[in-house]
Formats: C-alpha cells, structure tokens, sequence
C-alpha cells in the first residue's frame, strides 16, 4: 500500500482531476454600523470557533464593512469591538459549506468593557451570492436512517433532486459495485453530469463520473449540493455535491457502531413457498470515528473506519438442455444439414460419432444439468443459488495545524477496498468486481493582514476498478478448446466462450469482461480573495492532469450462436457443430490516455449598496485533447461533400504500423501518420471564456436584531459554463 500511495503523491506534475467543485469553506460578512446607521470604520471583528479556539481578526474598512472568508464549516461567535462603543457579541453562529452569512451588527454607545450578547438572533439569510444549493448538516446525516450509511441517498431531501432515477446501465454493465448502482440527478440531468468533492479536492471518477470515495457518515461534516449558474471561481459544473469531512477539537468525541441485518431475524415473504425456506442473507456494517486534540489550540486528527460483510443467497432461474438432449435425443423431427438432400435423422437420433467434440467437451464442463425438479416441461428447469458477496474496507486519517492565527494547514489520507463476486445464472461463471481507491489532499489558509486571503490546494487521486470473469489469469478455456482466431496470449482475457443456443440460457463467462481501469489525477489550485471597499475580488486558477488507462474487452473469448435454421433444432445446431453466427474481438482495446486542464478566473462581490449586491466575473479555461501514450488513436479525414478519399490518420508522425499491430489494415485502404491532426483525438480549442454575472436584492433590509424578520432576496444570474460533453473523459 505504502509503495503504491508513493507512487501516487510523489511527481507534482502528475496533478488533476475532474472539474473543480465548490470550495468547501463558508465566510462571514456584514456592515459594522452605529445607532443613527452611520458606518463604523476601524472595528475590532473577532471570529472564533468555541470548539478550536482558533480565531480570526479583521477589521471592518472605511465603509463599515468586513468579512472573514475561506472558514471552515462549524459553530462561529463574533465579537465586535470600537473605543466608544459597547461590546457586541453573537453567539453560536453556524457557517455552512459554501455558505455566505451575512451578519450586519448595530453597536450601541457605550463603554467598551460592556458586552451586548445577542441571544435570539433571527435565522441567517445568504444574500450575497445568486447561487442555489441545500445543505445537509451533520445532524441529518447521522440522525436520518440511510439504507447502507450512504450519505448521498439523502440529497432526495434537496429540491430539485432524486435518488430514484436511472443509473448508468454501461457502468453497471463494465465496472458493477455500488457506485454504478446508485442514481443522483439534479435539476433533470443524467447522472454523468455530476460532480463530487470532498474537502475540496475533486471526488469523481473519471470513467462513469460516479463518486470516488464515499466517506462514511460519522466522518462527514455535511454536505451541499448545487446547480445553476455558480461563480467564476467554478468550472464546468451542471450539479455539484460538496462534501467536508470533520476535523479534530479541543474535546475528545468518539463513535463505535455495528449494524447488523439477518434473514433469520425477518418475517417470510408473504409470496415465498411454505416449504422453501428463507434466502439466507446476512450484513453486518461495523467501524468507528475517534476526533480529538493532539496540542491544545493547535494540532487535532480524526480518524474513520468502516467495514462491511455481506452475503446474500441470490435465485435464479435457467433453462438447459436435458440429459436426453445432450446425447443426441430429440425428440423432434431433424435433418443432417451436411448431407446431400438434407437426410432426416433416423429416430431424430445424432448418432454419437456425429457429435462434436468441442461441443461435448463444452456440454460436460461448463453446462451443467437440470437440477428443478418442480419445473414443468424445459422452462426454468435449473435453479442457481449461489451467493453474492460484497465487502469493503475504507477509513480516513484527517490533520489539522493551526500554525499561527492567520496560517491554517490540514491533511487528509483516504483510502477504500472494496471486492464484490456477482453470480450469473449458471453456477461458477459469474464476475469479480473489485475497487481500490487512494486520496490524499493537502491545504492551506494564510491571511495577509485584515483584508486579503489566499487558499492553497494540493491532492491526488489513485482509482482501479476492475470487472472480471472468474477465470482470468486462471484457465485459458479457449486454449483448450483449440478455437481458432481468438487471441489466448493474455491471460487476463481467459476463461469461457459465451455460447447461445435459442431458447435456453446463455453459458460462458460475461460478454464484456475484463473491463479495468487505473487512473492517476490530482488538482493543484489556488484563490486570492482581496477586500476593498464594497468590492471582494477573487482571482485564481488551478491546473490539472488526468491519466486514463484502460484494459477493455468485448466478446474477447468469442460468442457462438446457435438458432436451429440448418438441422431445425437449436441444440441439435450446437451438437452439429453448425454455428448460425460467431462472433469475436479484433485486438485488444488498450487505452493510455493523457489531458492536461487549465483555468484561470477573476471575481468581484460588489456590494452596490445595503440592498444590492453585483456578482459578476470571468472564467478561461482549456482542456487538451487527449491522446494516447503510444499515439495509438485513428482518426478519418474526410469531407462531406465527397470530395476527397477517406485517409485513416494515425496520431503523431512516423511508421503508421509502428508497434505491429495484430491486424494491419489492407494495402487498397489509405492509412497515414503525417502530423496532420496532432496527437489528440480532437482539434484543440484555446478560447473557452464563461463570463457570469449575478445579482442579488433584498426587498427590505437584512436583520440586525431579532425583533427585523429577514426576508428572501430576489436573485437574477446568468453565464456560461463549459460543456460537460469536453469534460468527459475517452469513451468506455
């Protein structure tokens, strides 16, 4: 683990991600005023998190304004000090991801040794932004019962949102697990268009845009998911999910759980037979969180665990060829399609010299017999219950350095195991899913004086996931079967052929496996925030690097068919040996894909007046093509209107043919490698801007005591953001 994780975090350059999603930190603002309304310029402002002590000082400016941006999510008390008037102070404020708390505070004259605490402080309304999104706070992750402790299943609550819509059918087909099964669309878009970060460092799987690392809930602070039209600070992004995870306190807190579900402890099912007992299925979801200080006001960890045991008995039904049948028998009228004239079968009997010997060798190893007794007639006549089994093993290690009060450091190591057996109808042919997935990310707050701020982000993720028959790397059953035309050289493809007889249940291990992927990504990022006056001007920009590698596979063993037009029976086909359709992959589908992704972006909060405020800004951003290590991408160069002969261009210049592919095209076809499209797989584009620009009005002024109710702002946004179609990665 420790070599592989090395090799993951050590080269710099070797930095990316997918899209960056919405930092994972909230700020607090507001206008310093005294009793007439007049602005109070040169105030004491003292941000403290109770559970840390750490603080944060700031002044409000010539305008009455300050602002504390880039805190962590949690519980805040502010504290407002000015020779000549009272104490102000307001307790137990809690900041949310992403969150803008507008905090306006009316300091009443007076002796500065006296304190106003603020008790019954009306609710905080957001008004400073024209972004939408919905926090879930730790209380509802906790507290809320989830099927399987997925905080995700929870963003249903959000409006806008389900959990109940399709999920990616080719990522169930080719990855399998979890991630694959669960659906999040926001604001009606597929699933591929999500976005997921934790801790700020992009969470998303490069292949099927799935999440990447799932942390488990006692470990999770709260999360935030929006859609629309974001700031220029965000790219490329049609729904985020944004999600922070707890650091240490001055307190020691811990959790252990186990959760445990058994089919014994459950009612039958109203429909199961009487005399059939229950599936058996047993889950048993243990671990724990232990959160605390390492130096009082200084240095806190937390660190996660969490296990899961699963097996659950799975029916299925199949239907195969009798034992009459496979010996030749019937039992309906047959010809011999070999013969001249096509003779009948005397009896509609196959003689057994007649048989096949890779059918027979085929029908005895890997067709196994009836076994459903209470079958009537062919239909359903076998049953498979064999088991599932899913289990995984994921935990998080979380630093956090408060180096001095305007330097904060923390890191943060996850790293999950996940391995599933999925059954197939016939016993033994089922896959083998597995996941390891690694993420590292580190960051840094520094504060320049009272008015500028800059976030620093580093991170890394390491992703395989692996979708394989049972017997790869294991038993080269093509080998042995002698079939001809079907690369056997590597071992990860072996296993059994698919084969079809019409009107009975496929056999032979899975059509489009082994489907592997290992990614590399990381993001390195950094924000400059700058108050001054009524404007907040951002600007900053991160660069990334993805690389993609892929082992693919479609029918790499072969898939025959057999549908009876030649003898008039299926099975008697496959006896025969007449195959009514073959089918088998050409090479092997190896990807090596590289991209590099660069944006940069400027932002300004212009706060026009007490009711208006003006979000506008400026993003580029540049994605490379992606191209293959080995320059093994084809394009075609063609024209619409005929007026040229169709060329395949290989990527890059030289022989065409380097590396020797196993298939050379023919000489009548035209295949160059002469540099014309580069190396990438599409033509490079160097001029995506997204302007943004947004505003935000209250209809009346926000609260500065509990007896002012808030009122929503009204909200106009409007931009442009990247197409996800560029975001995504090479097609799977």
């Amino acid at each position: 683990m420790f070599n592989r994780l090395a090799y993951s975090l050590f080269p710099v350059f070797l930095l990316a991600s997918s899209a960056l999603a919405q930092t994972p930190t909230g700020e607090i603002e507001g206008t310093i005023s005294d009793p007439s309304g007049a602005v109070i310029a040169g105030a004491k402002v003292t941000v403290t998190n109770p559970a840390t002590n750490v603080q944060r000082v700031i002044q409000s400016n010539e305008l009455g304004l300050y602002s504390a941006p880039a805190l962590p999510p949690g519980i805040y008390n502010i504290r407002a000090e000015k020779a000549g008037f009272s104490t102000q102070v307001r307790n137990t404020l809690e900041l949310q991801t992403g969150q803008v708390a507008k905090i306006d505070i009316a300091m009443q004259v007076g002796n500065v040794a006296e304190t106003v605490e603020v008790t019954a402080a009306p609710p905080v309304v957001e008004s400073e932004t024209t972004s939408l999104g919905t926090v879930i706070e730790n209380r509802r992750i906790v507290d809320l019962p989830l099927n399987g402790r997925n905080y995700l299943q929870l963003a249903s609550l959000i409006p806008g949102a389900t959990t109940n819509g399709p999920a990616s059918s080719q990522g169930q087909q080719r990855m399998g697990g979890a991630r694959n099964q669960f659906a999040l669309n926001v604001a009606g878009q597929r699933v591929h268009y999500n976005h997921y970060s934790l801790d700020g460092m992009e969470n998303t799987d490069p292949n099927f845009n799935t999440y990447l690392f799932l942390p488990s809930i006692d470990a999770l602070q709260e999360f935030k998911v929006e859609s629309g039209i974001f700031q220029a600070e965000y790219g490329r992004g049609i729904a985020q999910v944004n999600a922070t995870t707890k650091s240490g306190t001055n307190e020691f807190h811990g959790t252990v759980f186990e959760f445990l579900r058994n089919a014994k402890l459950d009612a039958k099912n109203y429909f199961d037979r009487k005399n059939v007992p229950k599936p058996a299925f047993k889950r048993n979801q243990f671990g724990g969180t232990v959160a605390g200080r390492i130096l009082r006001d200084k240095l806190f960890f937390m660190g996660n665990y969490e296990g899961l045991r699963e097996r659950r008995d799975l029916t299925q039904l199949g239907t195969l060829p009798t034992a009459a049948l496979r010996s030749g028998n019937i039992g309906r009228a047959i010809v011999d399609p070999f013969s001249t004239g096509r003779v009948p079968f005397p009896n509609n009997v196959i003689p057994a010299n007649r048989i096949q010997a890779t059918s027979a060798k085929v029908l005895s190893e890997f067709f196994p017999l009836p076994n459903n007794s209470g079958a009537t007639g062919l239909a359903n006549n076998y049953i498979n219950n064999e088991g599932r089994s899913s289990d995984g093993n994921q935990g998080s290690g979380r630093l956090d350095w408060v180096q001095s009060p305007s330097s904060n450091l923390f890191f943060r190591f996850s790293q999950t195991v996940e391995p599933q057996y999925i059954p197939s109808i016939i016993n033994g042919q089922g896959n083998v899913a597995s996941i390891y997935a690694q993420q590292g990310v580190l960051g840094h707050t520094k504060v320049f004086g009272t008015n500028k701020i800059n976030e620093f982000k580093f991170g890394v993720n390491y992703f395989k996931s692996s979708n394989s028959q049972t017997r790869a790397g294991v038993r080269n059953v093509v080998g042995e079967l002698n079939i001809p035309d079907i690369d056997r050289s590597n071992p990860l493809f072996w296993g059994i052929p698919v084969f079809q007889i019409s009107g009975y249940s496929n056999v032979g291990e899975c059509n489009d496996c082994p489907f592997v992927n290992w990614n590399t990504s990381g993001m390195l990022s950094d924000n400059f925030s700058w108050i001054k006056g009524k404007h907040q001007v951002k600007i900053g920009g991160e660069y990334r690097r993805v690389r993609y590698n892929q082992i693919g596979a479609v029918v790499p063993r072969g898939r025959f068919s057999f549908s009876g037009q030649y003898s008039g029976d299926a099975v008697a086909d496959y006896l025969l040996g007449a195959m009514s359709n073959t089918e088998g992959q050409v090479g092997a589908p190896i990807a090596n894909m590289r991209s590099n992704y660069m944006a940069l972006y400027i932002q300004d909060t212009w706060k026009v007046t007490s009711k208006l405020t003006l979000n506008y800004g400026l993003r580029w951003e540049y994605e490379s093509p992606w191209y293959d290590k080995h320059d093994a991408i084809v394009n075609i160069d063609f024209r619409w209107d005929h007026s040229i002969e169709p060329t395949y261009v290989r990527a890059g210049t030289g022989d065409p043919f380097q590396g020797n592919p196993q298939f050379p095209l023919p000489a009548n076809v035209k295949y160059t490698r002469d540099g014309r499209f580069g190396r990438g797989a599409f033509m490079p584009d160097r001029n995506d801007m997204g302007p943004r620009l947004g505003l935000a009005y209250s209809t009346r002024p926000l609260p500065s005591a509990a007896t002012n109710p808030a009122t929503p702002p009204c909200r106009i946004s409007a931009g442009r953001c990247r197409s996800p179609r560029k975001a995504h990665p090479p097609s799977s």
